[in-house]
């Protein structure tokens, strides 16, 4: 019984860490572990990362939120990172608080506010200095180096409840620092939110840069989720577009075509699709038709590509086997149907189409049979459809009168919202974890640049990069990209 009221008494202090806004925030699913009842329980949650071990020392059951809409109160959370070098042990502590904050969801309290000094990850924490400070979770961490190997021990409590919610040991090359600490910061956003961390993910892109002429160099470069280790994957003699990583990380594709100047404008000499390997760092052309070929994605599974042919005015989406090279047409007919994205399950394709007239989004059975209409918005024009890793909502762009916007709605076309408006907004990409939402913008400057929303509407930003950015694909397995 007194179990129960301390889950109750928890309960009730976690929603009241939550600000309501005009569309009242939705909670669709919440879960309090119980106080009792954690099991130790070791398992690696990095086997595919050379170099990179982890262990959990606890498992418990998270709390878990779904949050739709509304403004969230950032829970606030201390981060104590100890060690020998105490450099280091700064760097990955900033590192981890600048993954956290940039979600929205968390704010860290500042280490002059700390009331007890945590030397090592073993000792316990007096919760009472703690919740004076406002602290609502705790990171107790310790750094030790060997040579070239660093690990981190670490333990996560909840100040409210007074507990501990689980640990994990880390270890690795000190070389790979930053992708520990970003495993640090999943661990602790799944521990809190209940929902899967996204901050050891990659971001491809087309890096735009001007040469001497004035013409624009288009380039495919690769970074980290929060805008480092950055590289670039192709040399810019070719103009390529919409790069699509393989569900396996291993892989990538795009469309390129090379050009000539004639009479001082710039015209295609041919266009195709290309792959490239990220391991290896070879490319090559994969296929090249009579026509256009366009718009390439990848299916789930990874065994077939998605691609658009262009040809006398009209544009028909097609499904090529990878592995057999078979072709296979999907749509026919005079219109002009684009950007054909599979749903996580692989059964359907969404894709955008002027066959009513205007250009609007439809659904269609993965064999291209039974299309439906999925927008119905009146006087807009929509483009760029993509399906989120849930399967519960599809991102879009849409404009009208020179306003665009990015938005979502449900596969079935209800609940259609706009997460965001400007000037020259385009290309959507998901978070692996199905709760943000890139994409590109170009501001009334015509600079380019990539930005960043959740699915509530709130938390939009802006994702440095080295020069102006467009067609952002987020990665949804790292497998290959370690």
């Amino acid at each position: 019984m007194l179990n129960f009221y301390r889950r109750m008494l928890l309960s009730a202090l976690l929603l009241l860490l939550y600000a309501f806004s005009d569309n009242s925030l939705v909670f669709s699913k919440v879960m309090l572990a119980g106080s009792r009842g954690t099991v130790p329980k070791y398992e690696s949650i990095s086997k595919n990362t050379p170099g990179v071990a982890a262990k959990f020392t606890e498992k418990s059951s998270p709390l878990v939120i779904e949050i739709n809409r509304g403004v969230l109160k950032p829970v606030s959370i201390a981060i104590s990172m100890s060690g020998a070098d105490k450099v280091l042990a700064n760097h990955i502590s900033c590192v981890v608080k600048n993954d956290l904050q940039s979600t929205s969801f968390f704010r860290a309290v500042h280490e002059k506010a700390f009331m007890q000094e945590l030397s090592s990850a073993n000792i316990q924490p007096l919760y009472k200095l703690w919740n004076l400070i406002n602290a609502q979770y705790l990171l107790s961490a310790h750094v030790n180096v060997s040579g070239s190997q660093l690990q981190i021990v670490m333990v996560l409590y909840d100040i409210i409840s007074e507990k501990r919610l689980g640990g994990i040991s880390i270890q690795g090359s000190i070389r790979n620092w930053r992708k520990i600490s970003h495993i640090i910061s999943n661990y602790i956003y799944e521990k809190i939110t209940g929902e899967n961390g996204y901050f050891d993910t990659k971001i491809m892109y087309v890096a735009l840069n001007r040469a001497r002429n004035g013409q624009k160099i288009h380039r495919i470069a690769l970074m980290d989720q929060d805008g480092f280790g950055h590289r670039y994957l192709t040399s810019g003699a070719t103009t390529v577009l919409t790069p699509r990583l393989s569900p396996n990380g291993r892989c990538f594709t795009f469309f390129a075509y090379r050009e000539k100047i004639v009479n001082g404008r710039r015209v295609p000499i041919s266009a195709g699709l290309y792959q490239g390997n990220l391991q290896t760092g070879k490319i090559f052309l994969l296929l090249q038709m009579d026509g256009m070929v366009y718009a390439p994605r990848y299916s789930p599974d990874g065994r077939f590509l998605l691609f658009c042919l262009s040809r006398k005015g009209t544009s028909s989406i097609f499904r090529l086997n990878l592995e057999t090279k078979e072709l296979q047409r999907l749509t026919r007919g005079i219109c002009i149907d684009t950007s054909p994205c599979l749903s996580p399950d692989g059964q359907f394709i969404v894709f955008n189409s002027d066959r009513s007239g205007t250009q609007q989004l439809y659904v269609m059975n993965a064999d291209g049979s039974n299309i439906r209409r999925l927008s119905y918005d009146a006087g807009y024009r929509y483009a760029t459809p993509v399906w989120s890793p849930r399967g519960d909502w599809v991102a879009f762009s849409k404009f009208r009168n020179g306003i665009f916007y990015i938005g979502i709605v449900h596969p079935s076309g209800i609940g259609e919202r706009v997460l965001a408006s400007g000037y020259m907004l385009e290309g959507p990409t998901w978070s692996p974890n199905g709760r943000v939402i890139m994409y590109s913008h170009q501001d009334y400057s015509k600079r380019e640049k990539i930005c960043s929303v959740d699915i509530s509407g709130n938390n939009r930003r802006e994702i440095e990069t080295p020069g102006d950015a467009i067609d952002p694909e987020w990665s949804a397995n790292m497998t290959g990209l370690r």
